[in-house]
């Protein structure tokens, strides 16, 4: 993997495009380079272009807390404070982050991310940001898609987010953290360097799991005491009493059912009873129905006798109408045909006049001709005149603008030029100051730095000496804590296991109680039952008693006296009620004892704890000692009273912190100073090349704007002349078109009035024509229905004189009835003879239905139909009705009863079954949840913790080693006299020193370059993890070199060209003038003010 260029826009405080190409030179010739500037300017904005383009966020924003502000955007609109459009530049409508790089298969890609504001317009809304990867091999564009680019990047670049910050951007920072803490930090610190928080997860899992097992156990075996099934004698009365009331319930239900079927006969009879009645009602109203219709029967005979001539009937009444029609008809067209002819005359005279006006109009337009060509000409000059007077005008006015604004432009840019003098004088004064006594800059900028340097020593020395007696401080106080908690645990384990012993006593004791009381209370019960009679009777001298067991019998001669039943009922309440009391006690003592051993486990859980964590105490209190004797301001410190120690710590580098700042902010000033001079030379001298060519520019302007202002007036003339001689042709038209439509106008109205009267005459004439043929049609078809009249009044005649009985009433209100009255008057005569056999055979039908019905139960004694559906019978019927309804009063009580007692034996039975199937499964269940624990306790028992340090030491620790192979190959590189090992502790690290025949030495004795040494090998270490077996060409390292006195940064430089030997191209982000001078190539970024910046590539 190989980063080849870097391109951002608008992104912080970088303004503007900006581009890094690696492979150019001279950064493509540079395998180490810095990128530098004051702190601020926005270095690190670059790595963060970086990881936008290709992960879409960047570390620092990804790290921050995600329930921080919301920061305002346009209008009413919001984001979050680590969302990445944050990074765009205010005042900016749109920026993007660009990266080429070389993917793991050898092809070189291009991931882009890029953001922009609504309408392009600085002040619109934020947009969802955008992400592209792209081949540049062959320039095919992979995908457009976050999600997909997401998915894509890893897979050719070979590093998620995660690795790719730990192996390609890397901060000493964390390192030298790592380096000094204890195995608790380390643990933590390790862990999120190496991204594996998911042991401390497992851990912590692994106890929860544990945990939860336990509950689950615990819980069952509450819930299957609270639910235990019967006693085998109880269960034994419970089948008994199931059974008994069985069988009484199933004798009256027999009962029942013969009420049921004799109620169900009296039912079906009286429904029967009940449709022979209306089968009676039906046929009457069937026959009086029938008699109404007498006269709708006689309509029904002469409708038959006149179907063969009603056609001709009907005829004959509609022909006077008919003919009637027809001769209107005629008489109106003929009225119509003297109209059309009047029309005719009228349309030839108007065609007439239509044909001269149009030869007028022709002869008008003929000869304005010469006239209006003439006219066309002028209007055409004039039109060129008056363009050419426009364009004049304009050109003269865009001229005079042309002039003002080199005027400006010159005075502007004057005014500029002597702000730039102003400025270099003030710089220049500045410059004078900073330097002080030195005329050389070089020698006061080396001077400052070294004041810098030794504070910022002295400021990381009083840190570590305060870390290491805060950590000296925190363990004296963690062992005394840990002594005081073991002797409260052992008084605690002594109290606890007193008041178990008595606990157990006291459940012991209420476990007898109540097992005698049971006893007695079940003998006296015995005593007092009706069958001990039987059993007294069967008691034998010297043999056991079958009830307790007993072989002396006092009562088998001399039985007490059977006492009442409410005295016997009394008395057993008062019996359960004391048994309840000493099963309470019981449960009482053994919910006391299962406490008190629940507390003493966790007493002993707890002491054992801090039995184990002792020594490693004391081994931290020891190892802080030897640190706080080891450090060279240990001597400083102990001069001062110990309860002001504290405060000196942080007087000392509050005071070293400011001489520091002090330091950096001259040295800030002296840089701004030196680098705000040379561009405003620059800028003076580009000043004086404006000035020169905005004056030559303002001269040209002047003299062709006095050129343009003489040619006006000649121009104007010719245009008024021209108009002038264009008024006097046109007379009253505006122009030559207007003329020439006015004629045209005319011509055409004039022969669209000759087309319109030629339709007119011709229309005329077609409809005289079409009117006289009308006629002639309609007088042959009043000659046809007369002629038609004649022949059917002689035939109906005829037919008159043969049915004589047929009057003219009868026959004229038949013909005039509606067919529809006639079908429906058919249609209820055969309704009402269908009706009429309906309810014949219905009535026949119900009759026989009751006969049957009642024939079946023998009601008469000769069972004659009269006598069947006779009064008597009737009452019989009543009588039995009555009889049957008692009957079934008097047993509904008796099945109520009988129907609850066997409700209540079965719901007891069954509810012991639930009870006894619970239990079967429940124990199923509580053996599974006991093995589910028992597993669970033993993973718990390895690692499983309750903050997930168990595994998480254990994972880390493998992770150490690891990581120390790894650091120790670049270390070996970097510097051979050294080698990182494991000990004095589970997660401890000692340092190997080669020199001083392998002593091990603590990482707290290292110089801070041996420190940033080994930091840098710990850092590449990580990255090789990371990798994998992935080569990683390009190495980003931020932090980490401002804290180095002149020698350390020596060896770091060493070790940094070490790495670029190695083949990889490193890119170190610092502002440390000497760094400066020994790497050549730079990547400065330079402030420009109002929060802008620029990123330049220069070469020393």
């Amino acid at each position: 993997m190989k980063i080849l260029a870097i391109r951002l826009e608008n992104l912080a405080s970088l303004a503007g495009n900006h581009e890094l190409d690696f492979t150019q030179p001279p950064l493509a010739d540079a395998g180490l380079f810095a990128i530098t500037g004051p702190t601020g300017a926005g270095k690190s904005t670059l790595l963060d272009a970086l990881c936008l383009a290709l992960y879409g966020n960047t570390p620092r924003l990804r790290g921050a807390r995600q329930d921080q502000a919301r920061l305002p955007d346009v209008g009413d609109s919001d984001v979050t404070s680590f969302d990445p459009r944050t990074l765009l530049r205010r005042g900016a409508a749109g920026g993007y982050a660009e990266v080429d790089f070389l993917g793991r298969d050898g092809h070189r890609y291009r991931a882009r991310w890029a953001v922009r504001r609504a309408r392009d317009k600085a002040e619109g809304r934020l947009q969802a940001a955008e992400q592209s990867l792209t081949d540049l091999e062959d320039g095919r564009l992979l995908t457009a898609q976050k999600r997909e680019f997401d998915r894509l990047l890893p897979e050719v670049l070979g590093l998620t987010f995660e690795q790719f910050t730990r192996a390609v951007l890397l901060a000493q920072s964390e390192f030298s953290a790592f380096l000094k803490a204890d195995d608790n930090d380390r643990s933590d610190l390790l862990e999120r360097l190496t991204g594996t928080t998911e042991y401390s997860a497992i851990s912590m899992a692994a106890y929860r799991r544990a945990k939860e097992a336990k509950g689950v156990v615990d819980a069952l075996q509450a819930r299957l005491a609270d639910d235990l099934p019967a006693a085998p004698d109880v269960r034994a009365e419970l089948e008994r009493d199931s059974e008994t009331t069985q069988q009484a319930l199933t004798h009256l239900q027999r009962q029942e059912e013969s009420l049921k079927a004799q109620q169900r006969w009296h039912s079906d009879d009286a429904h029967l009873k009940a449709a022979h009645v209306e089968g009676l009602n039906q046929q009457q109203a069937a026959d009086t129905h029938w008699q109404a219709l007498a006269e709708q029967r006689a309509d029904h005979q002469w409708r038959r006798l006149m179907a063969p001539r009603r056609q001709d009937l009907s005829r004959q009444a509609r022909l006077p109408g008919l003919i009637a029609e027809a001769e209107h008809a005629r008489d109106t067209t003929r009225q119509a045909l003297v109209r059309a002819q009047r029309e005719a005359q009228d349309a030839t005279g108007i065609h007439r006049q239509a044909a001269l006006a149009l030869e007028a109009a022709t002869e008008a337009r003929r000869k304005a001709e010469p006239d209006l060509s003439q006219a066309r000409g002028q209007h055409h000059a004039l039109t060129q005149r008056r363009r050419e007077l426009a364009e004049l005008t304009a050109e003269c006015e865009r001229a005079r603008e042309q002039a003002a604004r080199h005027r400006e432009q010159h005075r502007q840019e004057h005014e500029r030029q002597q702000h730039r003098l102003e400025q270099q004088r003030q710089w220049q004064a500045t410059l004078a100051e900073l330097m002080g006594s030195h005329t050389y800059q070089p020698a006061a900028r080396q001077a400052i730095q070294q004041a810098h340097d030794r504070a910022a020593s002295r400021q990381l020395a009083l840190g570590e000496l305060q870390g290491i007696w805060r950590e000296y401080h925190e363990a004296e106080r963690s062992h005394r804590q840990r002594e005081r908690r073991l002797a409260e645990a052992h008084e605690r384990l002594e109290m606890l296991t007193r008041e178990g012993q008595a606990a157990r006593q006291r459940l012991e004791e209420r476990k007898s109680h109540h097992d005698s009381l049971s006893a007695f209370i079940e003998r006296a019960r015995a005593a007092r039952s009706d069958s001990v009679v039987m059993l007294r009777e069967g008691l034998q001298e010297g043999e056991p008693c079958p009830v307790c067991g007993g072989r002396d019998h006092p009562w088998r001669q001399h039985p007490p006296a059977t006492p009442e039943a409410a005295q016997l009922a009394a008395q057993q309440a008062a019996e359960e009620r004391e048994l309840d009391d000493t099963r309470q006690n019981c449960e009482q003592a053994l919910n006391a004892h299962q406490e008190l051993q629940a507390q003493y486990k966790v007493v002993r859980d707890t002491l054992q704890q801090n039995q184990n964590e002792q020594p490693a105490g004391q081994a931290r209190l020891q190892a802080a000692r030897q640190a706080l004797d080891a450090h060279p301001l240990t001597e400083e410190l102990t001069a001062v009273a110990a309860d002001e120690r504290d405060a000196w710590l942080s007087r000392q580098r509050q005071n070293s912190s400011n001489e520091r700042n002090t330091h950096q902010a001259t040295l800030e000033r002296l840089h701004r100073a030196e680098a705000e001079l040379a561009p405003l030379e620059e800028s003076l001298r580009q000043g004086e090349l404006a000035l020169t060519r905005l004056t030559t520019e303002k001269t040209n302007a002047e003299a062709r704007l006095a050129e343009l202002d003489a040619r006006l007036p000649a121009l104007q003339r010719q245009h008024d002349e021209t108009a002038a001689a264009l008024r006097t042709l046109l007379g009253d038209y505006a122009t030559p078109e207007a003329w020439q439509q006015q004629l045209d106008h005319t011509e055409a109205q004039a022969r669209q009035a000759l087309d319109a009267a030629l339709s007119r005459q011709h229309a005329a004439e077609q409809e005289l024509q079409r009117l006289t043929q009308r006629l002639d049609h309609q007088q042959q078809q009043l000659g046809a229905l007369q002629q038609e009249s004649d022949q059917l009044a002689r035939s109906l005649d005829e037919w008159r004189q043969a049915h004589p009985e047929l009057d003219d009433t009868t026959l004229t209100r038949l013909l005039a009835q509606p067919q529809e009255e006639a079908d429906r008057d058919e249609a209820r005569l055969q309704a009402a003879d269908e009706a009429s056999q309906r309810a014949a055979a219905t009535l026949a039908e119900r009759r026989t239905a009751l006969l049957r019905h009642r024939r079946a139960q023998g009601l008469a004694d000769d069972e004659s139909d009269d006598e069947l559906l006779g009064e008597a019978c009737e009452a019989r019927i009543a009588r039995r009705r009555e009889a049957l309804a008692a009957e079934r009063e008097a047993l509904e009580p008796g099945l109520q009863e009988a129907q609850r007692r066997r409700d209540d034996a079965v719901h007891a039975l069954r509810d012991d079954d639930r009870r006894r199937t619970r239990q079967q499964a429940g124990q199923a269940e509580l053996e599974a949840a006991r093995a589910e624990h028992q597993r669970w306790g033993r993973i718990s028992e390895l690692i499983g913790s309750a903050d997930g340090k168990a595994f998480r030491r254990i994972a880390q620790a493998y992770n150490l080693e690891l990581l120390l192979d790894h650091a120790n190959a670049h270390l070996a590189n970097l510097a051979p006299r050294y080698r990182l090992a494991r000990g004095g502790s589970p997660l401890g690290m000692l340092v190997i020193d080669h020199d001083m025949g392998d002593e091990q030495r603590s990482a707290h004795s290292l110089s801070g370059g041996e420190t940033f040494l080994v930091s840098l090998a710990l850092a590449l270490g990580l990255a090789s993890m990371a990798s994998g077996n992935l080569v990683i060409e390009s190495l980003f390292i931020d932090e980490g070199f401002g804290s180095l006195d002149p020698q350390s940064l020596a060896l770091a430089m060493d070790a940094l060209d070490g790495l670029q030997a190695q083949g990889r191209r490193v890119g170190v982000i610092s502002h440390i003038q000497e760094m400066h001078e020994r790497i050549p190539v730079q990547i400065k970024v330079e402030p420009l003010g109002n929060g802008a910046s620029r990123a330049r590539l220069v070469c020393a």
